[in-house]
């Protein structure tokens, strides 16, 4: 791989030729944007161009550096991960990077350290990065991974470039699936909407048959008069009790309320159509192919009662990662959902 087949990132990849070029690299990096959309195969494809002993602003993937980078066992290319099942980066983690720096690159011009999930760090963690990066050796690169940047410390944001990737546009991810797997036509579309502009979360999409479960979910949550509670017992059984792990439950439940999200964002433009005669174009729908079951909801629903939806789903996103009971809050939920949908209508 090289510069040119990382996706919808041209921005960063010109700038990183040039500064290769041009011997203008910064001691430190920020690369920020949401999960799966590249920061971690361009960190991987910089610390190859960097060190390639072939090409200039680019790797060749063929030569000694650029092969042993590409399986993780080059000795000036360092990474640093968030142990299994550990919650932070840990200080213990930092004080290894802290002590590599001192010392020289042992066959390159310079020593490389990827740090992942860097909005993940604790605060001994943070502020034992922050000496490093106060006096860094010249000799010394080091990338900082985060999803978002409002966890990690000022001081050390104004002491690395940021770096923001970009969402991949949905037509892009669309043509990747459908070079990559034979899938049909409308279960690729909606993925690639679905996915946020996330490569990433697309193959983990595809691969989850999630196109499928949206069509249940969509189709159980369309009748009229359905117990609610049973639905989120149903939910809780179906998608989110083969889940090994907290994290894992509260991402399988970050994309069931997702669906049903997107559900009711596709009823309010249906409703809004129907009300004031908008034409069919102007707004696109996550779920074309349910209109029939679309149609129906919004000839029982509100505007308003849409709304309230749409706004206790978003609420109810933002307490997954807090310590809360998951099921319970499944059922909080569609009982939230129910009582707005019987709510009085105006």
């Amino acid at each position: 791989m090289a510069f040119s087949d990382i996706l919808a990132q041209d921005h960063i990849t010109n700038h990183f030729r040039k500064t290769i070029t041009s011997n203008h690299l910064s001691h430190a990096y920020i690369f920020t944007g949401q999960d799966g959309i590249g920061k971690t195969l361009l960190a991987k494809e910089l610390s190859k161009a960097i060190l390639c002993s072939e090409k200039e602003d680019d790797s060749c993937n063929s030569c000694n550096n650029c092969v042993r980078i590409e399986n993780s066992n080059h000795p000036d290319v360092h990474w640093i991960e968030i142990e299994e099942k550990a919650k932070f980066l840990k200080i213990d983690n930092i004080r290894d990077l802290q002590h590599s720096v001192k010392l020289s690159p042992l066959e390159s011009s310079y020593k490389i350290f990827i740090i992942k999930e860097a909005d993940r760090m604790n605060e001994e963690a943070s502020n034992c990065l922050l000496k490093t990066l106060e006096e860094p050796p010249t000799s010394t690169i080091i990338i900082l991974i985060a999803n978002s940047l409002t966890p990690v410390k000022e001081t050390i944001k104004s002491r690395c470039q940021i770096i923001r990737f970009h969402p991949i546009p949905a037509h892009i991810i669309e043509d990747q699936l459908i070079k990559r797997f034979d899938a049909d036509t409308s279960k690729v579309g909606w993925i690639s909407r679905f996915s946020s502009g996330s490569m990433g979360n697309a193959f983990e999409l595809l691969e989850d048959n999630f196109y499928e479960k949206n069509s249940d979910i969509v189709n159980r949550i369309g009748v009229s008069g359905i117990d609610n509670l049973l639905l989120a017992e149903e939910v809780i059984d179906n998608y989110l009790s083969s889940s090994e792990t907290l994290e894992e439950k509260r991402q399988a439940l970050r994309r069931i309320l997702n669906c049903i999200l997107q559900f009711y964002r596709d009823l309010l433009v249906v409703k809004i159509r129907n009300v004031y005669g908008t034409g069919k174009k102007t707004t696109p729908l996550f779920n074309a192919d349910h209109e029939d079951t679309l149609q129906q909801c919004a000839g029982y629903l509100t505007q308003k009662q849409i709304t309230a939806i749409i706004n206790d789903i978003l609420e109810s996103i933002k307490y997954i990662d807090y310590n809360l009971n998951i099921n319970l809050l499944v059922e909080n939920i569609f009982t939230r959902i129910a009582m707005l949908n019987s709510s009085e209508r105006e």
